[in-house]
C-alpha cells in the first residue's frame, strides 16, 4: 500500500488577512504604551493636558467614553457626544471637543481638505490601511483619515476642535475606530 502526500497550496483568507492585521495594530499601540514610560513619554488619560501631538501617537484612555455606531464606522467618543444625523454615506456627531463626520471619500488621503498639516501617518484602523493627517485650520485644529478598506469605499473621517487637547481625543477616536459591517454592502 503506498501513502501519497496531500500537498495543497496555502489558502489565503481576506477576512483572516483582516484580523491578523488588526491584532498587530492593537499589540504595536500595547506594546508602545508600555514603552511609553522608559522613553521619556506620559500616557495620558482622557481630559488630561496634551503638550504636543503626533499622528503617529495614541496615547489617551478611552475609559468611561461612549459606544456610538453608524452604517459607516462604530467608535468610542468622549462624554457628552451626540448624533448629529446619519444616512447610509455619512455620519456626523458633535460634543464639547469639537464635530466630527464620516462619509465615502473620493480621491486621495489630502484631496478636498484644506489647512496646513502639521503630522500625517500611515497606520491600520480596524484592520485596513489608513492615512492620518493633523491639521491647522482657519478655524482650530482637525484630524483627518482616509481609510481604504479593499472590500467597500474608502471611507473620510474628519473632526474638528479648538484645543490639542481635543485633538488628541479625536484622533484617540479614529485610530480606534471599526468600520461597520453594514458599509460598503
Amino acid at each position: 500500500m503506498s501513502l501519497v502526500a496531500c500537498h495543497r497550496a496555502p489558502r489565503s483568507d481576506s477576512a483572516e488577512l483582516v484580523l491578523a492585521a488588526a491584532a498587530s495594530e492593537s499589540l504595536t499601540v500595547a506594546l508602545a504604551d508600555s514603552l511609553a514610560p522608559a522613553q521619556g513619554f506620559v500616557v495620558g488619560q482622557a481630559g488630561s493636558t496634551v503638550g504636543s501631538l503626533s499622528a503617529c501617537d495614541d496615547r489617551l484612555d478611552s475609559n468611561g467614553w461612549q459606544s456610538f455606531g453608524s452604517s459607516i464606522v462604530e467608535m468610542e467618543l468622549p462624554p457628552g457626544f451626540n448624533s448629529e444625523g446619519q444616512s447610509h454615506t455619512s455620519a456626523s456627531w458633535r460634543g464639547p471637543a469639537g464635530s466630527l463626520t464620516a462619509s465615502a471619500h473620493r480621491g486621495d488621503a489630502h484631496s478636498t481638505w484644506m489647512g496646513s498639516i502639521t503630522s500625517e501617518c500611515d497606520v491600520y484602523i480596524s484592520g485596513w490601511p489608513a492615512h492620518v493627517d493633523l491639521v491647522t485650520t482657519s478655524y482650530g485644529r482637525s484630524v483627518r483619515v482616509l481609510i481604504k478598506p479593499n472590500d467597500a469605499p474608502p471611507i473620510g473621517l474628519e473632526g474638528q476642535t479648538r484645543s490639542i487637547e481635543g485633538q488628541a481625543q479625536l484622533l484617540h477616536a479614529f485610530r480606534r475606530a471599526r468600520i461597520s459591517s453594514a458599509w460598503g454592502r
